[in-house]
């Protein structure tokens, strides 16, 4: 039987403050990813994290190409804190060009992390993939931890502590 191949997908134009509105109404939890170089300690507000590897231990993080810390990080070993609901205001400081506001570094390891986060993984780069105006940037995990606390979620636009 012989089958007619189907047709191409029709592009479609797609308002990215549209696209991005839809994208809010998936709930996440909300990390900040930290780095240390010549410069001093810097971080930067993450919402697209997750697990991907317990063999070898990998995760992924996606940074926008056009944050002022994108070449370093991309340069340096870097940690993931999961931030508990009490971070916004450090969520805030890493998300604004601002940058107002200096979180609390935890430094009692190698690498630099948010104090009191629920979750923390250091990582090594392990691999990088273009995404459009972001990198997918996986991690191989070389240390990591947990504490009590309820999460710090990002829906909508908002910041929000779950609990």
């Amino acid at each position: 039987m012989i089958t007619a191949p189907a047709p191409a997908p029709t592009l479609v134009a797609v308002d990215p403050r549209e696209l991005r509105a839809a994208f809010s109404r998936f709930a996440t939890g909300v990390t900040i990813v930290g780095f240390e170089d010549e410069d001093g300690t810097h971080g930067l507000t993450v919402n697209a994290f997750t697990s991907v590897s317990l063999d070898p231990p990998l995760l992924l993080v996606s940074i926008q190409k056009s944050s002022r810390s994108y070449e370093r990080l991309m340069r340096s070993p870097f940690s993931v804190s999961v931030l508990a609901g009490g971070h916004s205001a450090a969520a805030r400081s890493f998300a604004s060009r601002e940058r107002t506001g200096t979180p609390e570094w935890d430094r009692s390891s190698t690498i630099p992390r948010i104090a009191e986060s629920i979750g923390w993984f250091e990582c090594e780069h392990y691999a990088h993939h273009d995404a459009g105006d972001h990198t997918l940037v996986i991690g191989r995990v070389t240390q990591f931890g947990v504490a009590e606390g309820s999460p710090l979620l990002f829906f909508s636009g908002n910041l929000t502590a779950l609990g």
